[in-house]
């Protein structure tokens, strides 16, 4: 199937990122948002009604959460689209295969490719995407996929949204742990350059000293573009998974409820980064 028609729902953060790379791959984008404005100069043409994407050969989705995908998807299926779906965002890998088998039954193709990377890796296309479903179908979207970044096959239809909650899990344990060693090291005396010299050449390492301590918070900026909200739904879907097909008391318990304690101090709106306030005393 040659693909030349890309419909966008979701003109966020990400989806303003990702959309444009599309653009300059050379398909032809149509952006739809029921908020967000994207600037005409990125090639995007924003649409202004769902109805606008009827004839797309391929609808992408890059929106909050599996709530809104669905209802997206159901305002589709009212305009009889023959479109393949692609949801990109960070849904429930359960209400994805859920989302599935209506799909399936109105002969629809339809996987899932969230995104790890954030805004900076959108911009470069430098993403990971995370595919699942029918390799057939993922096959046949490969190159428009390749655009936004690497493309990985994680298995049957969900897998990409269970293995991105489950990287945002291990994710947000490290950011934990990283933040409550910075801490601990500051107050001993240890100067945050010395902390980061030293733990990233050590076994300690991971994303968050390497990518975030020095970039966001020891410079103050907490401005990452990961919202912390999003990080929590994220682990709590990892944790639901967790207990449901393997341990009964989990570290992902922890985790979850210390982010959602965090979330409650720091509010809404805040980035994922501002955690690190909650360790500091």
């Amino acid at each position: 199937m040659k693909i030349e028609n890309v419909g966008f729902v979701g003109l966020g953060a990400m989806g303003s990122a990702m959309s444009p790379l599309i653009v300059q791959a050379g398909y032809n984008v149509f952006g739809y948002d029921i908020g967000s404005k994207i600037d005409k100069s990125t090639g995007v043409s924003q649409v202004d009604l769902i109805e606008d994407l009827k004839n797309m050969d391929v609808i992408i989705f890059m929106l909050p959460n599996s709530k809104i995908v669905e209802q997206v998807t159901n305002q589709l299926l009212d305009i009889n689209i023959k479109s393949i779906l692609i949801d990109m965002s960070s849904s429930d890998p359960r209400e994805t295969k859920k989302l599935g088998e209506t799909l399936q039954n109105a002969n629809i193709k339809f996987l899932d490719a969230p995104v790890s990377g954030g805004v900076s890796r959108a911009k470069t296309g430098n993403l990971m995407i995370m595919a699942g479903g029918e390799p057939d179908h993922v096959k046949n979207v490969q190159n428009l996929l390749s655009v936004m970044g690497k493309v990985e096959y994680a298995g049957p239809l969900g897998s990409g949204h269970a293995i991105k909650a489950l990287n945002n899990y291990v994710s947000a344990a490290g950011l934990i742990a990283s933040f409550e060693a910075l801490a601990t090291a500051q107050s001993f005396g240890i100067k945050p350059e010395n902390f980061l010299k030293i733990i990233n050449g050590a076994t300690g390492k991971n994303n968050t000293t390497e990518v975030k301590l020095d970039k966001f918070v020891v410079s103050e900026k907490f401005n990452s573009g990961f919202a912390l909200d999003l990080m929590v739904k994220d682990v709590y879907i990892a944790n639901d998974l967790i207990k449901e097909l393997t341990n009964d008391n989990p570290l992902s318990e922890n985790v979850s409820s210390y982010l959602l304690k965090s979330l409650e101090q720091l509010g809404q709106g805040s980035d994922h980064t501002e955690v690190y306030k909650v360790n500091k005393k």
